[in-house]
Parts: structure tokens; sequence; C-alpha cells
């Protein structure tokens, strides 16, 4: 059976918390030595492991998605516009750098 807090789980713990306050998943991995894949993995499991605890598993509401179909529509256009404008300006400037 195993123990639920272990000296490895509390220095884990540790690690994912200094990641977390950094912003940095990458350097702090490096700073410890470890692979930051593996970081990432559990970075994602303590907020998980948070969120369930705590009883706030997040909700899509809270995000600022757009709710109905038309706003949806309406996204997708404006992405699609800047997505053409884009394409547009990246041929001018392949058609520049050739000349």
């Amino acid at each position: 059976m195993r123990v639920q807090h272990s000296k490895f789980d509390e220095l884990r713990i540790q690690v994912v918390e200094e990641a977390l306050d950094r912003g940095n998943v990458a350097l702090t991995a490096r700073k410890h030595g470890i692979s930051p894949y593996s970081l990432y993995k559990w970075v994602k499991q303590y907020r998980d492991e948070v969120e369930i605890n705590v009883g706030k598993k997040k909700d899509i509401k809270h995000l600022n998605d757009p709710q109905t179909a038309q706003e949806w529509e309406q996204k997708y256009e404006q992405a699609a516009k800047l997505l053409g404008e884009k394409e547009l300006e990246i041929a001018i400037l392949r058609d520049l750098v050739k000349k």
C-alpha cells in the first residue's frame, strides 16, 4: 500500500508550486534537473487534484467564450478575415523579398 504523502510527493508539490509561482515550467524543470515534460504532467495532476479537492472544477461559464451560435459565427468570421489579411500580407512580403 502506498503512503499518501511521501517525501517525494512533498518535494514534487514544492517544485510544482515553484513552477506555478514562477510562471515558467521549463525553467523550473531545468533548475531542478528534471524533464520539462514530467513537470508539465505534475502541474496538470496538481491542478486536477486541487480543483477536485476544493470542489472548484472549471466551469465553462466563467470563460468569456461566446454562448450562442450567432456569437460563435461572428467570432469565426472575424478569425477568417484576420487569417485572410495575414495570408495576403505574407504573400506581399514574399514578393518583396524576391525582388
